[in-house]
């Protein structure tokens, strides 16, 4: 057969293979965003973090250390892809991938978190998100099905982060709910033994189109037997090898003209099982408001959360899940948590846990649109630990943590990319006296930073 016939022949041959197959429409959704940071410091990524060896996390951790920081400057950068194929209005596979990298890390390796050294050419996609998405016929219930982002309904003082599970969503009128099943660990040698599972319950209900009120249920059970990075040593977070505890909290929102108030409460008890044998008594709490006030937003909120003071058989620590959660109410930099931090993420209070001591913490701010395409924020707030323990610094000093003051400079330079001019310093306070070597001071953190975003 001639060359011209055999390519007829293949063309007709997948014509009628076409024809056969239903038609199967796919609306193809392409998202993302770049950030590109650069920083200078005397904080991230510096002698005086307390990080895993080759893990640029953990907490600000000066004891016995150089009074002078040295500075450190560095450049990382992320990228994130997301791909949605939408069947129709019901169905859908939602994808969502990350890339980070350090300016000059590593090159022609595999890793997360490298690959921006010389040559580059390194397996570094990290996979964020893979879940269905899908309305169950006559059912009016929503289901999420696979790896999938979720986080609390307390501000993530519990946990926030990208986990694998099913969770079901339904609305009832004026009242939302959900519940679902996650599993963050699968240890054992025999899949299903030795675990650490969450199960959840959540409800809203709209009083009035103002006022908003709800509650959620978290039990986690961690049956994996074993101290195996539930509380990395870098957390100071004291557990059992096995731990079961429960989570029950309310929150609550409402605006009364220009003013919007919210808040919530969440008590933990449980039990951490041997070889700490203790129980677990232990809360959070906060009450937050913005209000408009001039021509900008006035921002305010408190934050308790309980800690321990050891020597008991029951603990009032709050365990959050490990460092896989973030308080970011306070649009803190150093002091807190910090919302554009990447491969490198550091703080004085890294999770809420906050070593078994808990934290007591207050913040303000303002965000003032100078024009269409400049907005300036300024914010300032004060931490202190809840009780001390074996790991505070020194017992003899005060419970006062320090101080940050910080401020940016956001220019819109088109609908979907922002230039912000960051800077932050922290004023610590006594919890910190006579800590490091030679029985001095240490210096004040202070951090400067410009970030690229788009967005798409």
């Amino acid at each position: 057969m001639g060359f011209k016939k055999s390519l007829i022949a293949v063309t007709a041959t997948a014509a009628i293979a076409a024809s056969a197959v239903p038609a199967l429409a796919l609306e193809n959704e392409f998202h993302g965003m770049f950030r590109l940071k650069g920083v200078v410091n005397n904080f991230n990524a510096t002698p005086v973090i307390n990080s895993p060896e080759g893990s640029p996390y953990g907490f600000y951790k000066p004891e016995n250390l150089d009074k002078d920081v040295p500075t450190a400057t560095y450049f990382e950068q992320r990228a994130r892809l997301m791909y949605i194929a939408k069947a129709n209005d019901d169905l859908k596979l939602v994808t969502h991938f990350e890339i980070d990298s350090r300016w000059g890390d590593a090159s022609y390796t595999t890793g997360r978190n490298r690959g921006g050294a010389i040559g580059a050419d390194t397996v570094n996609i990290e996979t964020k998100s893979v879940y269905l998405d899908f309305n169950i016929p006559g059912s009016g219930v929503n289901a999420k099905v696979g790896i999938q982002p979720y986080n609390d309904a307390f501000k993530g003082v519990l946990f926030d982060a990208d986990m694998a599970g099913v969770l079901a969503s339904r609305s009832f009128g004026d009242l939302d709910t959900s519940a679902g099943f996650f599993r963050f660990d699968d240890k054992g040698t025999v899949p299903g033994k030795r675990t650490r599972d969450m199960f959840a319950a959540t409800g809203k209900y709209a009083v009035t189109k103002d006022i908003k009120v709800g509650g959620a249920y978290y039990f986690i059970d961690d049956d994996r037997s074993e101290n195996d990075g539930f509380s990395q040593p870098y957390l100071f977070q004291e557990q059992g090898d096995t731990n079961t505890y429960h989570n029950v909290g309310v929150n609550a929102e409402a605006t009364f003209g220009p003013v919007t108030v919210d808040g919530f409460f969440i008590y933990q008890f449980g039990t951490l099982r041997a070889p700490v044998n203790r129980h677990v008594s232990a809360f959070a709490g906060n009450v937050g408001a913005r209000a408009q006030v001039g021509p900008g937003t006035a921002r305010t909120e408190f934050l308790y959360v309980s800690g321990d003071k050891g020597g008991s058989s029951t603990t009032n620590a709050f365990q959050s899940v490990q460092d896989e959660h973030g308080y970011y109410g306070g649009n803190m930099q150093i002091l807190f948590r910090d919302a554009y931090a990447m491969t490198i993420d550091n703080a004085i209070v890294y999770t809420s846990n906050n070593k078994d001591q808990g934290v007591i913490a207050g913040f303000v701010g303002y965000d003032l649109p100078i024009t269409s395409k400049f907005l300036a924020s300024a914010n300032a707030g004060f931490a202190a630990v809840a009780k001390k323990n074996g790991n505070t610094s020194n017992v003899d000093n005060s419970k006062y943590l320090g101080t940050e003051i910080n401020a940016s400079l956001e220019y819109k330079m088109f609908d979907n990319m922002s230039a912000i001019a960051r800077g932050a310093y922290v004023v610590l306070g006594d919890y910190y006296s006579g800590v490091a070597a030679g029985g001095q001071d240490p210096d004040d953190p202070y951090m400067a930073s410009l970030i690229l975003n788009y967005a798409f």
